[in-house]
């Protein structure tokens, strides 16, 4: 992707040129798989400090299986990534499974930009402790994304069609997830020339109602995973446990004495909702949230789409049978089983619909900066609306947020995934959604967050400065207690006090460990969030992450220092020159170290 750097401000200095590193030349992906792997072996190796474990992987068969339940009861032992692949890919990335998938990554037009981000996200997977990797519905890119991560062992989370069913029928979340166009997108990519012959009849492009095409859709995903868990007629050797949504309901126990065996850790005690959040309203909507336990396995759902469910996927496994080896579809068909094990009820009518309501209009104070320390924090977390308005100057400067599906500032989610801020391409504008413009924003990668800093003439706090500010702070909002961020200013607190110094998101640090200088830099995390726990324990926990990461539970806090104030602060124009500049540069030094081209953005924009 080309973009304009004709609009910039004077004095805005060239980079200087990236350096060839040689030793890398022998090792750069070729679009291939295995090439991927191979250059991604070699990063970690050059990174020092002993071997690293390649992550576990969480994978569903679909939505609504316990994915968040696992994720969340593990989160005090093992760091988590939430679905790195789905979410954090822009629909044109070839990785996306939005996309079209293409048997290897070979001329897709992916630049050094999208070789970067990849190489630091997938090195980003691995650590010491073991990291978790939860993906849920990669469809078509299931064998690319397993394919990367062949050492990694896999947790299978199963569940029952109708268990599923029901489930999307309480929360109305196939009109909410926009599952129609979903189901369009992927009956497309089974037409593609890879997949047409076995998937193609599996998903007809015949406007099935609503049961029906979520039937079909929870088989085709199962099938992709099993298959990619198959190696031609013999098992592979990734290690794997699977786990079924209706075992972990009827004898959790059971499952968490596997769990804890499978992976080699201690069940963390459940850190259970935040006890500092006295006073925040309760969750309105709980579609991610995983504070309640359920006893009873019951699906609520009329006897006429239990009937279009089951039809669905018998008849989807059976015509799987005649293009399938037996082994993937028997054991899709022992994944799919336990729809006998449900209570049947009528549905029950819901007014609340478990749907938030759109937020009343919210005062906002007037930014201002506090003495904390030796530095000035700001009061106010970074708004949705403030990043909203730079993402526009800067897109007016040239800088695109996305780059061939790499999102260098923000994570545009849908609304319906929890995205608040969106590119209007009618207007060349960003918007927010409605009744969240005082709300924190959040999905922002590091860049952006430093970005955000620079402009407004400050910078972002160090962990040792976010340890010492946070002593005995309380969080108003965390532990899934309000379900969702909420606005920055904090109830009970006047303007010109700190809102929400814990709680509601947590912030990016402008420091990070240290770094062998081949390796991908990565910035600490600090605090809690709205969907984190905020123990001591938990607020002053190690996280780190790559430059480009994003999370919906990460946002900005800003500080000053004598050096940073007003008269420093970078127009956007100036900014989207800078970041241009590195993209070029990216783009252009192939055989440069992830770590020297973070380096050099971090310079140029004087951070």
């Amino acid at each position: 992707m080309t973009t304009s750097h004709e609009q910039t401000e004077p004095g805005a200095a060239p980079l200087p040129p990236a350096k060839p590193h040689p030793a890398l030349s022998a090792a750069l992906p070729d679009g291939t798989i295995p090439s991927i792997v191979a250059r991604l072996a070699a990063h970690l190796k050059e990174q020092g400090g002993g071997p690293v474990s390649p992550p576990a992987l969480a994978l569903g068969i679909f939505e609504r299986v316990g994915s968040n339940w696992l994720s969340d009861s593990l989160r005090g032992t093992m760091p988590q990534h939430n679905e790195p692949f789905r979410q954090q890919l822009g629909r044109e990335h070839p990785l996306s499974p939005g996309n079209r998938v293409p048997p290897s990554l070979q001329g897709t037009g992916l630049t050094g930009l999208g070789w970067h981000h990849l190489l630091g996200a997938l090195s980003d997977l691995h650590g010491k402790p073991r990291h978790l990797v939860k993906e849920t519905n990669l469809f078509f890119a299931t064998d690319t994304v397993l394919g990367m991560l062949p050492d990694s062992p896999a947790v299978i989370l199963t569940r029952a069609p109708i268990g599923i069913a029901s489930s999307f029928a309480r929360g109305r979340l196939w009109d909410r997830w926009r599952y129609s166009d979903r189901y369009a997108q992927v009956a497309a990519t089974a037409r593609a020339p890879r997949w047409r012959t076995v998937f193609a009849p599996l998903l007809p492009q015949d406007d099935p109602d609503p049961a029906t095409a979520l039937g079909r859709l929870i088989v085709v995903n199962s099938l992709l995973l099993a298959r990619a868990l198959f190696d031609g007629d013999e098992p592979s050797r990734r290690p794997r446990l699977v786990i079924p949504y209706e075992q972990h309901v009827s004898d959790p126990g059971r499952t968490e004495a596997g769990l804890t065996q499978f992976l080699g850790i201690e069940m963390p005690e459940p850190a259970g909702a935040s006890p500092n959040a006295a006073g925040a309203t309760a969750a309105a909507d709980t579609t991610f949230a995983t504070i309640g336990r359920k006893e009873t396995l019951v699906a609520e759902l009329a006897p006429g789409v239990v009937d279009l469910v089951s039809a669905a996927v018998e008849k989807t496994v059976a015509q799987a049978r005649q293009q399938l080896d037996p082994e993937v579809t028997e054991t899709v068909t022992q994944w799919l089983a336990g729809d006998d094990q449900y209570e049947l009820h009528e549905p029950v009518l819901r007014p609340s619909h478990r749907v938030r309501a759109q937020p009343a209009p919210q005062r906002t104070a007037k930014p201002a900066y506090r003495p904390v320390g030796r530095s000035q924090w700001r009061n106010l977390l970074v708004t949705n609306t403030e990043m909203a308005e730079l993402l526009t100057m800067l897109h007016a400067g040239g800088a695109v947020n996305s780059r061939l599906g790499t999102n260098l500032l923000v994570c545009p989610m849908p609304h319906e995934r929890g995205g608040r801020l969106h590119y209007d391409p009618v207007d060349r504008r960003w918007r927010v959604s409605r009744g969240y413009e005082s709300h924190p924003a959040y999905w922002v990668t590091w860049i952006g967050a430093a970005v955000a800093a620079a402009w407004f003439g400050a910078r972002l706090p160090s962990r040792a400065e976010a340890l010492d500010a946070t002593k005995g702070a309380r969080a108003y909002n965390s532990g899934y207690v309000v379900g969702d961020s909420c606005p920055v200013m904090e109830p009970g607190l006047v303007d010109r006090e700190i809102h929400h110094l814990i709680g509601n998101v947590q912030f990016w640090c402008g420091d990070g460990p240290a770094l062998p200088e081949a390796q991908s830099l990565q910035r600490y995390l600090f605090g809690a969030a709205w969907n984190t726990p905020s123990t001591e324990d938990a607020i002053s926990a190690v996280r780190s992450r790559y430059l480009l990461g994003s999370s919906r539970g990460v946002g900005v806090r800003l500080v000053r220092d004598p050096q940073t104030t007003d008269a420093a602060r970078l127009g956007a124009w100036e900014l989207a020159h800078l970041l241009n500049q590195w993209v070029d540069a990216v783009n252009e030094s192939a055989r440069t170290t992830p770590g020297e081209l973070d380096r050099l953005l971090i310079s140029s924009i004087g951070l």
